[in-house]
């Protein structure tokens, strides 16, 4: 590094007495639009030659961008040289994070630079990038919305008519025994995505292709080609209001996991079959009208669908079993998209007991399916036997307990209805008492006033007598003063 710098001091001594011998040129370069909030990396690139020294300053408007890294050393501001040789290109990368929406200018200034073998000063031109800065609406408005195709193909095959991106079906007739074909779709707009083409297994009959076209904005538009394979001699089956076609080529028929391939006769052709010795299943491959292969056990003429429940201990073929389990009650219930007769303790539980065969050991069985993670034990009966005991006696212990609350309900209304009366025979017997009470007290007054009242009569004589008396005394007393003052 100090060798560097040396480097440039001696440049900068020795500019005045050079004369510019050669040119360069100072590229600025970066994405033209850029959300509010994600980054943007700007790229600085110099090129000449016989450059072996130069500066510069990266400039930029810092309400717009907020530097985050940069591969220079000094950040915006770049100052080097070359020691051992010169140099014909440098890049410098800028990392940005976007603030605001709207317009800004990245360039550089004070650029300079020096010719590594005569230190003359190289004559530098610089260019600058806008970036345009937007919200995720504004983007996502901006996306393209074409979803077309610009030309659908079968290699060696016309399609039934001329290609049209506003027409979405299309057929395509090939030979008997085709087993595939070459599926050519281009979209409309480069930033269009196509699905669905390339080469594609066909087999004897209808075959449907869908190709999807998704647009930039995410929109989608499906084509649907229809690839007939010629077949001289189908032979078709009808299930359930569906027509089907039975696969006659091997390679059009893979075998499901626990079958291998064999060969059963129909219609007095060998048609390709894949059997089970544990179940003695024969499965042929019948296919709907769009193409969709399904597998059919087949004896005798006579086709039942095959659906295998796979758990991840078990593999089982369901059967519906239509009588009484004990214990438990009969629900319908899907098991891998299929409907059976199942049995529950309650229609809320995730465990479900279905009756069918393994396809290991070819045993029919009850078996425990859990709803939950999807697996399969056989069943054991002894434990819906104990849940039913169990909650026979927890009956018991219910209706006991209910009979014991009830006689402690009536107990305590007895008890309070006996309270109230022995209460109110209390509050009587006061009243009665107090009452007796107040009533010998007025006796008791009324005697004494009346004791009182005689007393009053037995004085009054006598004080009528000492009253008379008194008076006469009195007159006595007049009597004598008079006769004296005489």
């Amino acid at each position: 590094m100090r060798k560097k710098f040396i480097f440039l001091i001696i440049s900068f001594l020795f500019l005045p007495l050079i004369v510019n011998a050669s040119s360069g040129k100072i590229n600025v370069s970066s994405t033209s639009t850029v959300v509010v909030g994600n980054k943007v990396t700007v790229t600085v690139t110099l090129s000449g030659s016989d450059i072996g020294s130069w500066q510069m300053t990266l400039n930029y408007d810092k309400s717009y961008l907020q530097l985050t890294s940069s591969s220079a050393e000094a950040g915006g501001t770049v100052m080097a040289s070359s020691v051992s040789s010169p140099i014909s290109s440098k890049k410098y990368t800028f990392t940005f994070k976007t603030l605001k929406k709207g317009s800004t200018t990245v360039s550089v200034k004070s650029y300079e630079a020096y010719a590594f073998s005569d230190f003359s000063e190289i004559s530098l031109t610089s260019s600058n990038k806008t970036i345009k800065i937007i919200t995720q609406e504004e983007l996502e408005a901006s996306y393209s919305k074409d979803n077309n195709l610009k030309s659908l193909s079968i290699e060696g095959y016309n399609l039934d008519q001329e290609f049209n991106k506003d027409e979405t079906d299309y057929t395509v007739t090939v030979p008997e025994g085709t087993t595939s074909v070459m599926v050519k779709a281009l979209a409309n707009d480069n930033k269009a995505s196509v699905s669905g083409d390339g080469t594609i297994s066909v087999s004897e009959g209808s075959n449907v292709i869908k190709i999807v076209v998704r647009a930039e904005n995410g929109s989608e538009k499906v084509y649907n080609l229809t690839i007939n394979v010629i077949d001289q001699n189908p032979i078709n089956v009808t299930i359930n209001n569906n027509n089907y076609t039975v696969i006659k080529l091997r390679s059009n028929y893979e075998c499901p996991s626990s079958f291998t391939e064999s060969n059963v006769t129909i219609n007095n052709l060998e048609i390709p079959s894949c059997y089970n010795e544990k179940l003695n299943y024969n499965l042929v491959g019948l296919k709907l009208s769009d193409g969709t292969i399904e597998n059919y056990i087949y004896d005798n003429n006579e086709y039942v669908k095959y659906n295998e429940a796979v758990g991840t201990s078990l593999k089982l073929v369901v059967l519906d079993y239509n009588d009484e389990l004990e214990g438990l009650n009969k629900y319908k219930e899907k098991i891998d998209g299929v409907e059976y007769n199942v049995f529950k303790t309650n229609a809320n539980s995730k465990f479900s007991v279905v009756y069918g065969i393994d396809i290991n050991t070819g045993k029919k069985d009850f078996y425990t399916y859990d709803n939950i993670n999807k697996t399969f034990i056989l069943y054991d009966n002894e434990q819906i036997n104990n849940l039913n005991t169990l909650n026979q006696n927890y009956l018991y212990i219910i209706i006991f307990f209910g009979i014991g609350l009830f006689l402690s309900i009536i107990i305590m209304i007895s008890l309070t209805i006996s309270n109230k009366k022995i209460k109110k025979m209390l509050i009587e017997l006061k009243t009665k008492e107090e009452k007796e009470k107040l009533k010998t007290k007025e006796t008791k007054e009324v005697k004494e006033n009346k004791e009182e009242t005689k007393e009053v009569t037995k004085e009054e004589p006598k004080k009528k007598k000492r009253k008379k008396k008194q008076e006469d005394n009195k007159e006595e007393d007049k009597e004598e003063k008079g006769e004296f003052s005489k």
